[in-house]
């Protein structure tokens, strides 16, 4: 099995974008394709990014968006 390593930079990048995601910030189009790289490669990177999608319908839910 292949581990893939993020950059402290490139890690850090994406955390803001999937941070945003959670507060149901806008995200471009450029941002999205790039989690979606990341998190078919990345098992670590796809986990945070549900959680982050659940994260904001929760906050929908509760209306707090």
């Amino acid at each position: 099995m292949v581990y893939r390593m993020l950059t402290t930079e490139t890690r850090r990048r994406i955390e803001g974008i999937i941070e945003r995601l959670a507060k149901g910030d806008s995200i471009s189009l450029k941002e999205r394709i790039q989690l979606k790289k990341y998190a078919l490669h990345i098992p670590f990177i796809a986990g945070k990014i549900n959680q982050a999608i659940r994260k904001r319908e929760s906050l929908d839910s509760d209306g707090l968006l």
